[in-house]
């Protein structure tokens, strides 16, 4: 397998399902710069691959699994389906992004606390340049409890979990590949 070139960008729409974003933090907000998104790697002719979860309460078909009318993939649109946090566990996600060349990688979508650490983390380590949209990403508003070793609980909401994930991407160092956090409007595809 040769090495993707570190020049071609892919927008990675992960799981905006209507199952964990009813709830969440800054929802409408966040759609909206994932629409933005959409719209200007669509114009640039830049790969849109949506990530859609196919697990627990999101099984396909239900309402809870659907994509988000907003952001919703036209028909013929490369959608991956996914089992697990990971987007690119059991997936044919690393061959789409090889099948087109892409190093760079533009993050967006649902959860922050799960399917986009995930996703992102897996994205460095597989060698792709790695831009998380600081903006373009939520979790659900909260708070709920985070259990401590010690038996103790926190309580968490979506915006803590998105200020971390940002804080946590961006400190994030990986050899050879190039890691940022940008608000969508600096995002270079």
């Amino acid at each position: 397998m040769s090495s993707p070139d570190k020049k071609t960008s892919a927008l990675l729409v992960i799981d905006v399902q209507n199952g964990n974003t009813s709830e969440a933090w800054q929802r409408d907000a966040v759609i909206g710069t994932i629409r933005t998104l959409i719209d200007r790697a669509k114009a640039a002719d830049v790969p849109v691959i949506w990530v859609q979860h196919e697990a627990g309460p999101f099984k396909p078909g239900s309402d809870a699994w659907q994509i988000v009318e907003a952001v919703r993939p036209p028909e013929g649109e490369t959608v991956i389906g996914k089992q697990y946090l990971d987007a690119f566990v059991e997936t044919p996600l690393r061959k789409a992004l090889d099948e087109r060349g892409v190093g760079h990688v533009v993050i967006c979508g649902a959860a922050t606390d799960a399917c986009i650490r995930a996703t992102t983390a897996r994205a460095q380590i597989e060698g792709y340049d790695t831009t998380l949209v600081s903006d373009g990403h939520t979790s659900d508003e909260g708070p709920w409890p985070l259990p401590l070793p010690d038996g103790r609980e926190v309580p968490i909401g979506g915006e803590q979990m998105v200020a971390y994930t940002n804080f946590f991407v961006a400190d994030t160092e990986y050899p050879g590949i190039t890691t940022e956090v940008v608000p969508a409007a600096e995002v270079a595809f």
